[in-house]
């Protein structure tokens, strides 16, 4: 159980803070490099490679895990709470696309949640909360998939938010060593990323609901076979 433990929270760590932190630190350097500080620019790109190792262990992982955790949250009030708002709460309500689903499988998830906490779930976050938490100490294993949907959700949707941020120097960039035309397409492509992180943030959102219920059907599943 603790290596399980150990094992979600480096996973949750590198995916939700350690990589947009450090993509956070790219996208400084390269708007120090393109809006008027180059020589300062090139002189800590000169003392990176000169000192690997520190520059390694204090900007790399110290700094980048710090200024994660920044942009994690800008990225959650910005696009989350404001932006894809209603797409976000679409997606992560499974429970109403439970209460439309003709099978019976609804009322096997209702059962199933209401013998394990007892109450019926009137919220898809609270009670994708419950069998989250509920599922890491009973099906540890399965539970991992739905915890990686939670941590590449996250990741997208910073990611969505550092690419926009990261067009303005790169297309200057482009612009001082190309043509217009190729800066234009710079900005296409990169709004074309932008986009398809946040498709793919929207996409994992619905992942990780959906396979809550699936949680509860799957330990039914094994309670049935240990009767039998």
């Amino acid at each position: 159980m603790l290596e399980s433990l150990v094992a979600r929270a480096r996973f949750y760590d590198i995916t939700g803070y350690w990589i947009p932190g450090n993509v956070t630190i790219i996208i400084g350097w390269l708007y120090a490099w393109a809006f008027g500080w180059r020589e300062q620019a090139n002189r800590v790109l000169a003392y990176a490679s000169d000192n690997l190792v520190v520059f390694g262990i204090l900007i790399v992982i110290v700094g980048g895990y710090a200024i994660g955790h920044l942009v994690n949250s800008v990225s959650k009030l910005l696009l989350e709470k404001l932006v894809l708002a209603g797409s976000f709460k679409r997606n992560r309500d499974w429970l109403s696309r439970l209460q439309s689903d003709s099978s019976s499988k609804k009322d096997e998830v209702m059962r199933r949640f209401n013998q394990e906490f007892h109450y019926q779930p009137t919220s898809s976050a609270s009670a994708g909360g419950v069998i989250q938490g509920w599922a890491e100490q009973q099906l540890p294993a399965p539970s991992m998939t739905t915890f990686r949907f939670l941590c590449f959700y996250g990741m997208n949707r910073t990611l969505s938010l550092l690419t926009l941020l990261a067009i303005p120097p790169i297309a200057h960039i482009v612009l001082c060593y190309s043509h217009l035309c190729c800066m234009m397409l710079t900005i296409v492509l990169g709004c074309a990323a932008s986009v398809l992180f946040g498709f793919q943030y929207l996409r994992f959102v619905k992942y990780y609901a959906d396979s809550l219920p699936e949680l509860l059907l799957m330990k039914g599943e094994v309670k049935d076979e240990s009767k039998t």
